[in-house]
């Protein structure tokens, strides 16, 4: 974080400024030299106005090679920054687990940022069964399609099946889901098993009804480690999303559709 440190300087003195994090792969233990420091910048909503778009998002470019993206600064004004506590995005709350305050001498930006890593229990227990419900839909109908034929059609409804499971990990485990480019190296820190992830990865790869179903099998003892019991209620479960309001809910907001 040294290096964020130092880029931060030229902003320390800038009008109405709140506060400063660094967000992204530079936080984690897995950047690596294609990492770039995502550095967000919380300023008075009045100074952000006042601001000219070029000072809005800057982006420093690395020639290289590679060529690559060697920094940028993001700038937000308060009442979007604080407004993100409301949204329902997990692109708006993973990072935060990881971010770093690099400035914030009132404590207002700490603050939005530990509330928005919070993972609340009742969000958690939602998203798993909404997830589950969408891994196992997905499944029956890439069945189906499957014998109508189209590949792409296909390909397309196990992409949402692999998208499901992995949001319900994360949550498992008790983490807002990643960004789609770490998803496997979050996962691992988490703690999830390597041997779980390569079933996933081979099974998607190469998908068979016995390979899908042994998956299941997986992913239902992973929900039992766990202590999670919902998914062995299978009418319950279906009368929780469809007749349900909570659940009505909980699919509007977090359902991939």
């Amino acid at each position: 974080m040294q290096r964020a440190r130092e880029l931060i300087k030229p902003y320390l003195d800038m009008n109405g400024l709140v506060g400063i994090y660094v967000v992204g792969s530079s936080t984690r233990p897995f950047r690596d030299e294609l990492s770039d420091y995502d550095i967000e910048v919380v300023v008075d909503d009045g100074a952000y106005e006042a601001l000219p778009d070029e000072k809005r998002h800057v982006f420093v470019i690395e020639e290289g090679p590679p060529r690559r993206v060697d920094h940028e600064f993001y700038l937000r004004p308060w009442s979007e920054y604080e407004a993100l506590l409301q949204s329902p995005l997990d692109l708006f709350h993973y990072p935060y687990q990881h971010a770093v305050v690099l400035h914030d001498p009132s404590g207002r930006v700490t603050d939005v940022a530990k509330r928005l890593a919070e993972l609340p229990e009742a969000v958690r227990a939602a998203r798993l069964r909404v997830h589950y419900l969408e891994y196992a839909f997905a499944l029956g109908r890439a069945r189906k399609t499957a014998e109508r034929g189209g590949d792409l059609n296909v390909r397309l409804i196990y992409g949402e099946a692999l998208a499901a499971l992995v949001k319900l990990l994360f949550l498992l485990y008790g983490s807002w889901p990643s960004t789609l480019h770490w998803t496997q190296q979050e996962l691992s820190l988490l703690g999830v098993s390597e041997g779980l992830v390569g079933r996933i990865m081979e099974t998607f790869a190469h998908p068979t009804k016995e390979g899908l179903s042994a998956l299941t099998d997986a992913v239902k003892g992973e929900l039992e480690a766990h202590d999670e019991t919902f998914h062995k209620d299978s009418q319950a479960l279906m009368r929780w999303a469809f007749l349900r309001r909570e659940g009505k809910d909980a699919f509007a907001i977090w359902g991939g559709r």
